[in-house]
């Protein structure tokens, strides 16, 4: 089995999009990007929870612990909510249309 390949920060943004956005970590955008990203929905959702764990809206205890790159991708949303929300949607739509497009 190859190793694990590291995170990058287009790949987080495009899930804060999906973060912010509450969709549920099963949903049919999860399963898209996570295709389009060539991961696992899992590890999608792993990703998910460690934003919600650094949330302090979020009203429920995750599991899962945040990685240094997702703390930095958070710290930059709350520095500029609306800039890093846009990147992050900018980042989601880029990395599927790569993806419908079959670029890497």
């Amino acid at each position: 089995m190859p190793p694990a390949r590291k995170w990058e920060r287009i790949e987080d943004l495009a899930v804060l999009h999906l973060y912010r956005g509450k969709v549920a970590r099963d949903s049919r955008e999860v399963l898209a990007l996570a295709s389009a990203l060539e991961r696992s929905a899992k590890s999608i959702g792993a990703r998910m929870q460690g934003f919600a764990g650094l949330d302090p809206a979020n009203p429920y205890t995750p599991s899962g612990k945040a990685t240094a790159l997702t703390q930095s991708v958070w710290a930059e949303y709350l520095a500029d909510r609306t800039a890093i929300a846009v990147e992050g949607q900018r980042a989601y739509l880029g990395i599927l249309n790569r993806y419908s497009m079959g670029r890497p």
